[in-house]
């Protein structure tokens, strides 16, 4: 994990606000996923497990992820490890800017 990319992050940042009640939205959803691996879980099984989803649900916004740049991948071998981009950073704390807001 680059310090640069992630000191800028507070911890604030990285907290889960409390879920509503019921399911998550597409975009509750998204978010997890980049905070987990802002969190330095980027091999996708662990994304998998701490975002909570199904592998077929986090396969296809990786995909998404990587298409819109807010995600990288490291190979190494047969394996990945996913990074988030700067881009990807700064849309986990817009998020949480808004969150703050409506929850205040």
């Amino acid at each position: 994990m680059s310090d640069n990319l992630y000191a800028a992050v507070s911890e604030r940042t990285l907290s889960r606000p409390e879920p509503p009640e019921g399911r998550r939205s597409l975009l509750q959803i998204r978010i997890d996923i980049l905070r987990v691996i802002m969190q330095g879980y980027g091999k996708p099984t662990q994304v998998m497990y701490q975002a909570n989803l199904s592998w077929k649900v986090l396969q296809t916004q990786l995909n998404s992820f990587l298409e819109a740049g807010l995600l990288k991948v490291e190979e190494y071998g047969t394996r990945r490890k996913y990074a988030i981009t700067p881009k990807g950073a700064e849309m986990v704390r817009s998020f949480q800017k808004v969150a703050d807001e409506v929850l205040k």
